[in-house]
This record gives structure tokens, C-alpha cells and sequence, in this order.
């Protein structure tokens, strides 16, 4: 007990930090508090066109993942016709094209002002459901394969095959109808992202 006390005396007195009410320097441009900017009017049609383009990308993620659960191979052989050229389009772009489109959409789009920021918050969303579905199959590939091709498996992949092509589709939905997807955890994610006007 004694030594205890003679090391806390005897240790280098630190500093007094002072209250400062002054926020750090690397969240000036982060929101305190998470809220949309207000809409005072619905967006152009061109910029609800273009905010749907970069949910293409989970969009087609979503249904190569779809093709390996079983169960909905004949639902999705229905709209084979029309999605097979797209689908072949995107499998036929060189290996390094996805890292380009991240940096370019982040760094191009996400991170300049001069967008709207309409555009800019569909633009991350794209790019977070992307990066979401990726991280889901790879941790699953780490996965015994009794898992991950064995019913277990055929059960998780036709879940989230679902919950993906319907979390997308209502992503396109709120672009094309001018508004702001409130998806959880993933808008907030997207709307940190984005400096704050």
C-alpha cells in the first residue's frame, strides 16, 4: 500500500487539460446531428435519373448473388431476357474498373460541393449497399462450404437476395420519386460521408 502511494507522489504531475468548447478540428466538416437538408422542391428529372444509376451496381450484385439460391433460379430465369445484357456488359469490364468507379464517384461526386446533394446521398448509398453485399459474401466464402452450399446456406442467400432486391428497388423508388432513401444504418452512414453544406 505504501509503495503504491510513494509511486503516485512521486510519478510526473500531467498537465490540467482545459475545457474547451471548441470541437475537434477533424469534424468540422461532419454534422453534429444527423438531419436532411430541406427539400423545398422536388429535384429536376434528370437528377432522379442519374441518382438511380449508381444503384445498378448492388442491383446487379444482388442478382448474381440470387442466382446461387436455388429456389430462385426459375424466377429469375423469367426475366433472364431482359437482364442478360446487362449483366454481360458488367461481367465484361476489366478486373480494376470497380476500384476506378469507387474512387471516382467518392473523390468526383460524394466529396464535391458542387452536386446536389441529392445526387451526391444517392450516389453513397449505391456505393455503401455495394460495399455491404461484398462484405456479406466474402465472410460467408470463409464459411464450410456444407454451410454455405447446404440448405442453411440455400435459406441465407434466398434471405438476403430478398431483403437486398427490395431495399434496392425502394432506393430506386425514393430517387425516382425526388426524395431521401431512409434505410437504417446505411443513410446515416451515407449522409456522414457527405460534407456538410
Amino acid at each position: 500500500r505504501d509503495w503504491q502511494n510513494h509511486l503516485f507522489r512521486a510519478g510526473p504531475l500531467l498537465p490540467r487539460l482545459r475545457k474547451s468548447n471548441m470541437a475537434p478540428r477533424a469534424s468540422k466538416d461532419v454534422p453534429t446531428s444527423f438531419r436532411y437538408p430541406p427539400m423545398t422542391k422536388k429535384p429536376q428529372w434528370w437528377w432522379r435519373s442519374l441518382a438511380c444509376l449508381p444503384y445498378l451496381m448492388p442491383l446487379h450484385e444482388t442478382w448474381m448473388y440470387a442466382e446461387t439460391a436455388y429456389n430462385l433460379h426459375p424466377f429469375l430465369e423469367c426475366f433472364e431476357f431482359y437482364t442478360y445484357p446487362f449483366l454481360m456488359a458488367i461481367g465484361s469490364l476489366p478486373s480494376w474498373f470497380l476500384m476506378a468507379y469507387f474512387f471516382v464517384a467518392y473523390l468526383g461526386i460524394v466529396r464535391r460541393k458542387e452536386w446536389p446533394h441529392f445526387f451526391r446521398f444517392h450516389v453513397v448509398m449505391g456505393m455503401l449497399l455495394e460495399i455491404a453485399l461484398q462484405v456479406i459474401g466474402t465472410v460467408s466464402r470463409w464459411m464450410p462450404l456444407s454451410l454455405y452450399w447446404g440448405k442453411l446456406g440455400m435459406h441465407f442467400w434466398t434471405a438476403v437476395s430478398f431483403g437486398y432486391l427490395f431495399t434496392v428497388l425502394e432506393s430506386i423508388r425514393c430517387a425516382l420519386a425526388g426524395m431521401y432513401a431512409d434505410i437504417p444504418f446505411i443513410c446515416d452512414a451515407a449522409y456522414i460521408q457527405i460534407p456538410y453544406d
